[in-house]
């Protein structure tokens, strides 16, 4: 492919339909391999752009984010290998010390994970025991009762799925707005809140300097993309306040 046939990352964006946020942290994420040329700026061919449609088509149908790498591999869209290591290291101690560590991770998670099991069967045991006391009372006399004892669990809340919309409200704002002035944005999940978040940061024209600047000064977190969740939410509700303040004069002025 020549130089001519690379494409920027704001053509992939464009493309896409997504943030140039979203590109550069599924280039982390997923260990992709970017062409870069002058400048460092990323040059992308047609099978990024390929595996870049598979990601978004995987990530819209849900599918975890640690599932996602192993199945561009097994479709043969990447190159398998080991993310965060070299392909071949020169230090072979380096790769010694890795291969201990994700032992000693696998064994404290099974350790973690049999003591579970064991807290399950003792209330299964529990449990038993006391269902066999129950009906052995009630079909036998005897003049040891003892008290029932009821075991509830409390309901699971589902959290409803909140919507976030960039733009003023129309309570906030006199005049109705137009389909272009408020843009509905996707719902929030565990998958794709910092899409949101790239979406918005894109929209308010806010570079990565100056979401890396408010998220260390605010909580104190060097980059935006490792933010938690509400705090995320917290920085969409400050673009969208900051959003709505850029667009009331021109309503004004309407």
């Amino acid at each position: 492919m020549s130089n001519v046939d690379l494409l920027s990352i704001n053509t992939v964006a464009a493309r896409l339909g997504l943030s140039v946020h979203q590109l550069r942290r599924w280039e982390l994420m997923f260990g992709l391999e970017i062409k870069r040329g002058r400048g460092q700026q990323r040059q992308y061919r047609a099978e990024d752009l390929t595996v870049l449609e598979r990601i978004r088509e995987l990530v819209e149908q849900g599918w975890p984010t640690s599932q996602i790498r192993p199945q561009l591999e097994a479709e043969g869209l990447i190159t398998p290998k080991l993310i965060g290591l070299p392909s071949a290291p020169a230090n072979q101690e380096l790769l010694m010390e890795a291969l201990i560590g994700m032992r000693s991770f696998s064994e404290r998670r099974f350790i973690d994970l049999s003591k579970q099991i064991d807290d399950l069967r003792q209330l299964v045991i529990s449990l038993t025991l006391k269902q066999e006391i129950q009906i052995q009372n009630e079909t036998q006399a005897s003049p040891w009762q003892p008290i029932p004892q009821q075991v509830s669990f409390e309901p699971v809340v589902e959290r409803p799925v909140e919507e976030i919309c960039l733009g003023p409200a129309v309570e906030t704002v006199k005049v109705a707005p137009t389909p272009a002035e408020t843009l509905p944005l996707a719902e929030i999940s565990d998958q794709n809140y910092l899409t949101v978040l790239g979406r918005a940061l894109d929209l308010v024209g806010w570079s990565d300097e100056q979401a890396d600047e408010y998220a260390t000064r605010v909580f104190g977190i060097t980059h935006w993309d490792e933010l938690g969740r509400s705090q995320a939410e917290q920085l969409v509700t400050y673009l969208q306040e900051l959003a709505a303040s850029q667009q009331v004069p021109q309503e004004a002025t309407a």
